[in-house]
């Protein structure tokens, strides 16, 4: 078993293939950071005796509901009981589970990559098993980031369609609102994260693309074993 240096070797870091880990990383937190931070405000009219009208207001955020399945989200009504609210073709918790797998999963990697290339940069040029393995899974999250991105995108247009203000104004007229004299008022939601968290796996999907063919590069047999042939 190779024995730890004393040193770190930061020098991988110089090179594409090193150097593009760090893109990944920053791009993953953005996506991640992006979906966590989502979250909207509901104001909605009850009326009372006498015709008197109070405004109600509504939280919720991403961790509020399992996974942005709106469906399950249960608001409190005019009468002062929870009642369910969205349909369940307003949720994206497939989508969203599937979004936080590959990110997650891919940060764990990432990290522990990054890990050898500064432990065991030396053995990782010579040793020609260890960057097939890194092609190999960098190859897998180049493919499940793509598929992530896709299936995410719709899901980010459901919630996005979903909190919209003509469907919440349509889903007030459901009868169990309806009943209760609820109308929408106003509402405010950051869909724009949901956007950001898009555009971030796009990004990881060129980055672990990249990162295959420089991994590639170093796989495939060279004359030199000097590092910047990666490039």
């Amino acid at each position: 078993m190779p024995s730890i240096p004393a040193q770190l070797n930061l020098s991988a870091f110089k090179f594409p293939l090193g150097f593009i880990r760090v893109i990944e990383f920053v791009f993953i937190i953005i996506a991640i950071a992006a979906v966590n931070s989502w979250g909207m405000t509901m104001e909605y009219n009850c009326k009372g005796q006498a015709n008197k009208t109070v405004t109600s207001s509504q939280d919720v955020y991403t961790f509020s509901n399992p996974l942005f399945r709106l469906s399950k989200v249960k608001l409190t009504g005019c009468d002062n009981q929870t009642h369910p609210f969205w349909t369940g073709d307003d949720s994206a918790g497939g989508s969203a589970g599937f979004f936080y797998f590959v990110n997650v999963t891919a940060l764990i990697y990432v990290i522990f990559i990054c890990f050898v290339y500064v432990i065991f940069w030396g053995i990782y040029q010579t040793e020609k098993r260890i960057p097939l393995i890194d092609l190999g899974a960098t190859a897998l999250f180049f493919i499940l980031f793509f598929f992530c991105s896709s299936i995410w995108w719709a899901g980010a247009n459901t919630i996005g369609s979903a909190t919209s203000d003509e469907h919440l104004k349509d889903l007030f007229q459901q009868e169990s609102w309806k009943s209760q004299n609820a109308a929408f008022s106003n509402r405010e939601v950051n869909n724009g994260k949901l956007a950001i968290s898009v555009l971030a796996n796009w990004v990881c999907v060129l980055c672990f693309a990249f990162n295959s063919w420089f991994i590639w590069k170093e796989v495939v047999p060279r004359d030199s074993s000097n590092p910047t042939d990666i490039a």
